[in-house]
């Protein structure tokens, strides 16, 4: 099977796994979520070691995945316990260095504090966002953001093949244009004003609005996480993903676009 059939089937795959879950109940969501949360911390604690860090895995794999679970149980139930239980397992995860015996502590609690908050605390956020828009769970407004994402990418990219000649960021990612970077935000900004109405319930000046963060901050994510496998000399973060990497790679910008329409909507509601 080619590189492209491979990334069609497993693409195809994603998007219908993460449509299902997130329109067929809060509760698949919720399990979909903290896998993923899981997951990406478990790829960022294999690039850590990269580093020579090692991150305890049975107390901070745990700790990730409670966050995301605590957000959804708090802006679902109104039950914010959740959180006391993450800090409660973060704080012993922290202490559990004291007694591992391990090299480069410094590195290893920072690194392990550090990928929770990069790779779960995005996906805690999400569960608020229907909340925060019409005080109901609404899926609309969940799915919303990864449209854009996969919108910006898509024309990002068939832009920046056809006319790109300016590169964006050569030193973390050679590959990107100026072209494919305005190209794809024109194109997620233009998605955002037919859809954001009709799929996450706002006005055309908030869809724009979100439409500009979501391009902008997914941009700000996609070079972070370049720079984070550049640093340490790696392709992908993972395999989960025939032709697209790990998790970390295919959500990559929605790790940054997410907290980003959060604080907009949040700030604006």
């Amino acid at each position: 099977m080619n590189n492209l059939l491979k990334r069609t089937v497993s693409g195809a795959l994603f998007v219908l796994l993460l449509t299902g879950c997130i329109y067929g109940h809060p509760v698949a969501f919720l399990i979909l979520f903290c896998g993923i949360g899981v997951l990406g911390l478990a790829e960022f604690s294999r690039m850590a070691s990269h580093l020579n860090a090692s991150v305890c895995k049975g107390w901070f794999l745990p700790a990730g995945g409670l966050l995301v679970a605590a957000g959804f149980a708090d802006a679902y139930r109104h039950n914010n316990a959740g959180y006391l239980l993450f800090g409660g397992v973060l704080l012993a995860a922290c202490l559990s260095e004291l007694f591992r015996k391990k090299g480069n502590a410094f590195q290893n609690t920072a690194f392990s504090c550090f990928g929770v908050v990069y790779t779960c605390l995005p996906f805690c956020l999400l569960s608020y966002l229907p909340f925060l828009v019409s005080g109901t769970w609404e899926p609309g407004i969940v799915y919303f953001p990864f449209v854009l994402v996969w919108a910006n990418d898509t024309f990002a990219y068939l832009i920046g093949s056809r006319f790109g000649k300016h590169k964006l960021f050569p030193r973390i990612s050679p590959h990107k244009s100026w072209e494919g970077a305005i190209g794809g935000t024109v194109c997620s900004i233009a998605a955002a004003f037919f859809l954001g109405p009709w799929l996450a319930g706002l006005s055309w000046v908030h869809s724009i609005a979100a439409g500009a963060l979501v391009s902008l901050f997914g941009i700000f994510g996609d070079l972070t996480e370049s720079m984070f496998k550049r640093s340490i000399e790696i392709k992908d973060s993972g395999t989960l993903m025939p032709g697209h990497g790990g998790v970390l790679d295919r959500f990559d910008a929605a790790l940054f676009a997410i907290p980003a329409l959060f604080l907009y909507l949040k700030f604006v509601f």
